[in-house]
């Protein structure tokens, strides 16, 4: 059963409901568990007029800890339905540190479900739907806009994606070293003479990322270092450097500074996250901004 929710923000009323969001092509870990969908909390602004823009909320892999609640409601104060996804619960896991947690090519697989989703409701505008990541969701978020699909799916088995894609993308502190080091993982997927990467969308990629972030190898350089590592969408990029900002500056209730073997292109490292409040407020009104922009 479908649960309705009401919640009131601060400038608008909005109707949630859990939905299930189809996966699209095929898992690329094989300790994942296999499903056909996962979930998802879509948020529609109550007052909001016909055909609105969406934007999708990719979590980090510490799952569903309020930061894409945090979003939501000031883009749906905005008039910006979102769908905010769980890719971990109904896989079996709780965190992406976990054995047979989904890694970012298996989120590929709900991120463009995603699309297809909300393009095939009639109350959001099909061409005006945005997606946006945090830390592993972040970089999820950037894949897509590079033009990797999931694995398996080809351009000839789904024509609405061969026809589709999203609108504009906001990362926020994505381990750019991840994306560009990692090569025997992510970069090997983002390759264009892959099946995977059908090219560049062309659409605009914003990344927001502190000059403090132990998760990549410089963070002063690394996420800028993307407009030359991938020529190809130096035209659609555009970075802010947040001075002194850790990794999920905007987590009101991190953990302490811990390994992570994710950090510094799978190398590992001791990650640190210490809670910014003022730049987490400036963060939340530049993605409203930049998708009032781009979706419009």
């Amino acid at each position: 059963m479908v649960l309705l929710l009401v919640t009131l923000t601060a400038r608008a009323e909005v109707t949630a409901r859990k939905v299930d969001i189809p996966v699209l092509g095929t898992k690329c870990n094989d300790r994942v568990r296999e499903v056909s969908a996962v979930a998802g909390v879509l948020r529609i602004p109550s007052q909001s007029t016909w055909q609105i823009p969406a934007v999708v909320l990719l979590h980090s892999n510490a799952g569903i800890v309020g930061v894409g609640e945090f979003y939501a409601r000031a883009l749906n104060a905005a008039g910006i339905a979102t769908l905010e996804i769980d890719s971990f619960l109904p896989r079996g896991v709780r965190t992406g540190s976990e054995r047979n947690a989904p890694v970012l090519c298996d989120r590929l697989q709900e991120a463009w479900g995603a699309l297809v989703f909300l393009a095939n409701d009639a109350r959001i505008h099909p061409q005006r739907i945005g997606i946006a990541g945090f830390s592993s969701g972040g970089a999820v978020a950037l894949l897509a806009g590079m033009g990797v699909r999931p694995a398996g799916l080809a351009r000839g088995n789904s024509p609405a994606l061969a026809q589709q894609s999203y609108a504009a993308h906001f990362a926020l502190y994505p381990a750019c070293a991840n994306i560009m080091d990692d090569q025997q993982r992510i970069r090997s997927w983002i390759n264009p003479g892959r099946p995977q990467n059908w090219g560049a969308t062309g659409k605009p990629m914003h990344i927001v990322s502190g000059t403090s972030d132990d998760f990549e190898f410089n963070p002063k350089t690394d996420c800028l270092r993307m407009r030359d590592e991938f020529p190809d969408i130096a035209s659609q990029l555009t970075i802010r450097m947040v001075e002194g900002a850790t990794h999920a500056f905007d987590w009101s209730n991190p953990p302490t500074p811990a390994f992570s073997p994710f950090a510094k292109a799978q190398n590992g490292g001791v990650v640190t996250m210490r809670y910014a409040p003022q730049e987490a407020e400036i963060a939340q009104k530049e993605m409203v901004e930049y998708f009032k922009k781009n979706l419009n």
